[in-house]
């Protein structure tokens, strides 16, 4: 048992050293507009969730309709091309995986498959995405500027790539390569800023909504499940039609103009809620 366990460790940290060698070798990681998953070019932002990640990680990176730096557009594969996969099975599960392909379409590296249990796909997505990438944290990211990988070149036989520069050359590439990081930072903040307000936004209509309850018949009454399933409360019957008493809630549940309503008195204020209930 003791073998297979150092097995298992030697065969992981020889697979994570080959993984991080591999990326090494590409300058940029092109992400798609729009996952198979979803529908809808960056629905829930989960494209800029994942172009952003790989931004954090060191990676230049951009969207597939963005126009290409002149490098990547005579060279194709100086890019890894990521993909987000939709992993089934998960009972009442996301399971998200992010692949990384080669020019030729080969996989480079699979992430861990991310998984949640959240209900709302708005968040559920980004979750899953956030907890796959999470697989790349271990691996460390170094561009090797000394591989130029050619469209006709096997991506495991990358050759040395000559660099002669002069000094004035290098210190000019230095501060504009300063500028540009800093560009690329303001750039991560408003994408943060802008990924925030979305999911406050789509929370907030989201819970604008009345939640769906099943109204299951006990004795004297019924209890209120969500779709999870969940016991929500109790309703207890009263000599008042449509009105019914919450259990252990100082609180009635009662029918006015079509609608069902939450009525509670917590001392200090009265609440009132509607009920969507499915008797």
């Amino acid at each position: 048992m003791k073998r297979l366990v150092i097995l298992g460790v030697i065969c992981l940290m020889a697979f994570n050293a080959k993984a991080q060698t591999d990326w090494n070798q590409y300058k940029y990681v092109v992400v798609p507009m729009q996952f198979d998953f979803v529908k809808g070019k960056d629905k829930y932002r989960v494209n800029t969730l994942t172009r952003y990640l790989f931004k954090q990680k060191g990676f230049e990176t951009l969207f597939d309709e963005q126009e290409l730096p002149e490098d990547l557009f005579k060279n194709r594969c100086l890019a890894m091309y990521a993909d987000v996969k939709r992993i089934r099975g998960g009972f009442f599960k996301t399971q998200l995986q992010i692949e990384l392909k080669d020019c030729r379409g080969n996989v480079i590296i699979k992430s861990d498959v991310g998984r949640t249990k959240e209900k709302q796909y708005n968040i559920a997505y980004k979750i899953a995405i956030r907890e796959a990438f999470k697989s790349f944290d271990i691996l460390e990211y170094n561009y090797d500027a000394s591989y130029e990988l050619k469209e006709d070149d096997e991506v495991s036989e990358a050759k040395p790539k000559e660099v002669t520069e002069t000094p004035e050359v290098e210190v000019v590439e230095e501060k504009a390569e300063e500028v540009s990081e800093v560009k690329k930072a303001v750039e991560d903040i408003e994408t943060v800023v802008e990924d925030v307000k979305e999911t406050a936004a789509e929370v907030k209509e989201e819970a604008s909504e009345p939640q769906l309850l099943y109204a299951q018949p006990i004795e004297n009454g019924y209890q209120l499940i969500d779709t999870e399933p969940k016991k929500v409360m109790i309703l207890l019957n009263t000599a008042a039609k449509d009105v019914y008493s919450v259990k252990g809630k100082d609180a009635i549940v009662f029918k006015r103009d079509g609608q069902w309503i939450y009525s509670e008195n917590t001392g200090t204020s009265k609440i009132e809620k509607v009920l969507q209930i499915k008797f």
